[in-house]
Parts: structure tokens; sequence; C-alpha cells
């Protein structure tokens, strides 16, 4: 076996993916970020093909197995193109997709780093739209990892930190503002004036 395929091979994780992932996972922590922009650039931008495509680390993004979006679908995250598969490529299945609203998935299986550091894996996210427009966005986190990276998880300070300021840092900012933009572009104006954003009152608001 040469060494591209031993670099290229996926490994299964400890167990299959679902809500037991989450709740016996040694390590959770949720990261909370606002941002000024339509629910709809939000998810577009953590959902489409260039999703993490920011993340300052080569060759980082995501490839789906099917251009179909729901429950049961694969996609690869990572390092996924060209050379840089040899780095790290994790398959993430989703169990929920819930469009403007929320997903859940989790890693299935991965390459070798994955697989050295991680036992399992999963992560929820939440959007909601605020009483000022914009889109809050709630990202739990649930990891296992293995026993070489296990001093891992008496740090969820740091984990929360890098989180919060890389995986929803500037970079993400800045797609999201870009794909708000486009999409106030696309909206047909009224009388040549741009329709105001729709706030959804909660539940407990409504008569």
């Amino acid at each position: 076996m040469g060494i591209l395929s031993v670099l290229h091979k996926q490994r299964p994780a400890a167990t299959e993916v679902g809500d037991s992932t989450i709740e016996n996972a040694s390590l959770t922590f949720t990261v909370r970020r606002t941002f000024d922009a339509s629910v709809e650039a939000v998810w577009d931008a953590i959902d489409d093909a260039h999703a993490w495509e920011w993340l300052p680390f080569p060759g980082v993004g995501v490839r789906y197995d099917s251009p179909e979006r729901g429950v049961g679908m694969i996609r690869e995250m990572g390092s996924p193109h060209g050379i840089y598969r040899a780095l790290w490529v994790e398959r993430e299945r989703f169990w929920r997709y819930e469009p403007y609203q929320r997903i859940t998935f989790g890693v299935v299986s991965g390459t070798w780093i994955q697989y050295l550091l991680v036992r399992e894996y999963a992560e929820n996210m939440d959007f909601a739209t605020n009483v000022n427009g914009g889109t809050d966005l709630s990202w739990d986190v649930a990891v296992t990892p293995r026993l070489p990276f296990r001093f891992a998880k008496y740090a969820p300070a740091l984990w929360r930190l890098a989180y919060r300021e890389v995986g929803l840092g500037p970079g993400l900012k800045r797609r999201v503002a870009e794909l708000d933009a486009r999409r106030s572009e696309s909206i047909p104006s009224t009388n040549g004036h741009r329709p105001r954003r729709v706030i959804k009152a909660s539940a407990g608001e409504q008569k």
C-alpha cells in the first residue's frame, strides 16, 4: 500500500453518530455569535459549497457527496481537494437538517490525523432571527479526544475561544456580509426602496 493510500484511508469513528455522541462526549461547549445579516445569509455561508474556506489553514473547505440537501447526507470537511487531501479529511453525516433553523451532524470516519486525535465528534447549530433583524447563531460542539489528546478536555475555555475567534471570526463575518449584500440586491425594490426585513415575533409575543 502506497503512502498516499495510507494518508487518504478513511477510518471509522468509535461509534455510530447520533444524539448520544453529544450526550456522552467528554468535552462539550457552546459558542454564540450575532450577525448583522439575514438568517438566510448566515445559513448559506455555513451550508454552501464554500463553507469553512475562511479558516486560515491550507486547502480547508467542504465537499458534498451530492448536491441534494437533507437528513442523512454526507459531506467531507477538512482539506478535501487536490494534494491537500493527505492532510485531514473527515466525513460527516447529518441527522438533523432544518433549513434556516438547525443542523446537527457528526463525524463517521476520518483520515489519519482525525483518527489519531479524536474518538467521537459532533456539532449542532441553531439559527434564529433576533429582534433587530440580525441573526443569532448558537454552535454546540461535542468531542471525545483519544488518549494522546485526552488532556484537551480540561481546557474548554481555549476550545471556545478558538472556535469563536477563528471558526466564527472575521472570515465568516466577511462571507456573511458578502452573501447578505448579494441577497439584498436580488430582492425587488418597491417605489425605489428596498423592502424592510420582516422580523417574526416569537410564540410568546404573538396574539
